[in-house]
């Protein structure tokens, strides 16, 4: 009869072992997803930045009669990827 009851204590000690197992994944998860939410903001706040530099910079060459055409794809395409990268990493 002690060895039922044994193996049923050690069941017990089963099921917290991998209660507490699932719980640190649950943490580590979160954690993970944290980090990579903070990177995406930033992400976001570069390509934001660059966006709006890309239209000051095409308004004053375009003011100045100078050619704009590769600073404005250059820099558009730049703002447009770091905005995708770090809705990548949000989402």
């Amino acid at each position: 009869m002690e060895s039922m009851q044994n193996s049923n204590h050690d069941h017990h000690t089963e099921e917290s072992a991998v209660e507490s197992n699932a719980t640190a994944l649950e943490v580590l998860s979160k954690e993970k997803h944290e980090r990579r939410f903070k990177r995406g903001i930033k992400w976001m706040g570069v390509g934001a930045l660059t966006l709006v530099l890309s239209f000051g910079v095409n308004f004053l060459c375009f003011q100045c009669a100078v050619d704009f055409h590769t600073p404005m794809y250059v820099m558009t395409s730049l703002g447009a990827l770091s905005l995708l990268k770090g809705m990548i990493d949000i989402f």
